[in-house]
């Protein structure tokens, strides 16, 4: 597709289609065929979709978590260090090495709460919901405040987020 994205929801239309977070061989696959500044257009918009819908635990649960280091190093690209400083800060407890594999997120998160074997059981066999029993497993983890930090720069840090999507969108990069 020799196309040039004029927005940020062109880009996005164009992605859906060609790239999977289904898991990390797939995704890492699929994004090699991508020119980089397009990947980065979809990490950044993904990521702030998952997280302005609830929060970074469900950015790191759900399969899309796959894509953060794209989206640390995409809002880094549009001018937005904040952002991409309090991704990093919320991916800290995952690790160095940040997992894309959701298990491995989903295990790291559980580490990282601080909780024991026996209270991890605990929780998860009360709970009827599994969700719910990890948000209740994960609750000592900073993600409240640096949710509430994330939602305000995506607000105001250079204008906005869609305002500087859309800005970096709007060079006459090709779809290809």
């Amino acid at each position: 597709m020799a196309e040039e994205a004029r927005s940020a929801p062109e880009i996005m239309a164009y992605l859906t289609k060609v790239i999977t977070t289904k898991g990390p061989d797939d995704y890492v696959a699929a994004i090699s065929k991508v020119p980089r500044h397009i990947v980065r257009i979809y990490a950044i918009h993904m990521c702030v979709c998952e997280v302005n819908n609830g929060g970074f635990l469900q950015l790191f649960w759900n399969s899309v978590g796959v894509l953060v280091p794209e989206a640390i190093e995409g809002f880094k690209t549009i001018g937005m260090p904040t952002m991409a400083a309090i991704l990093c800060e919320a991916a800290q407890p995952l690790g160095d090495l940040y997992p894309r594999d959701r298990d491995d997120r989903w295990d790291a998160l559980l580490h990282a709460s601080g909780l024991n074997e026996a209270e991890l059981e605990t929780i998860f066999k009360t709970e009827d919901n599994f969700y719910i029993a990890f948000v209740k497993a994960t609750k000592s983890l900073p993600f409240d405040d640096l949710n509430d930090q994330f939602w305000d720069a995506v607000k105001t840090e250079n204008g906005g987020f869609e305002t500087a999507a859309t800005r970096y969108a709007q060079n006459p990069f090709p779809l290809q």
